[in-house]
């Protein structure tokens, strides 16, 4: 019997879905995202100081959008990879509303609703409390 370890690593866990680009005319296949490469998504949305939000310069949304999108999207008949490395400057000058529809739906594949994709560029820091600070006051206790 192997152990749950073993289990574990050999099952695929990942998920995948067609989706349809209507103006392109071409259908994706949009695959979950790691956890590895999803820490680095999360990652790049972070400020300097480990808060998450306030992502307001569009170098850094144009990098987390092409992060998601790429490694995300294949060819449903290849299997392979929809976009190759050096075609994040041409996509990008794709229409607005389509990358976005494509990205949103590449996040939610991978855990990232649309509304967190949506709160990219807001301060929703605030919302995020270290567990260190979620001790209660001496005022809510009853002793």
């Amino acid at each position: 019997m192997s152990s749950i370890r073993e289990q574990i690593q050999a099952v695929d866990d990942g998920s995948a879905e067609l989706h349809e680009v209507p103006e392109w005319g071409v259908t994706v296949e949009i695959r979950s995202m790691t956890a590895r490469s999803r820490a680095k998504f999360v990652a790049n949305m972070a400020s300097e100081d480990g808060t998450i939000g306030g992502v307001n310069d569009p170098d850094r949304i144009i990098g987390m959008w092409w992060h998601v999108i790429s490694q995300t999207c294949y060819d449903p008949e290849s299997g392979e990879r929809a976009f190759e490395d050096d075609d994040q400057q041409w996509l990008f000058d794709k229409n607005a509303r389509v990358v976005n529809d494509l990205a949103n739906a590449c996040m939610a594949a991978s855990g990232l609703t649309e509304e967190a994709a949506g709160d990219a560029g807001k301060d929703f820091s605030a919302s995020l409390i270290d567990e260190a600070e979620e001790t209660p006051s001496d005022d809510s206790t009853s002793g």
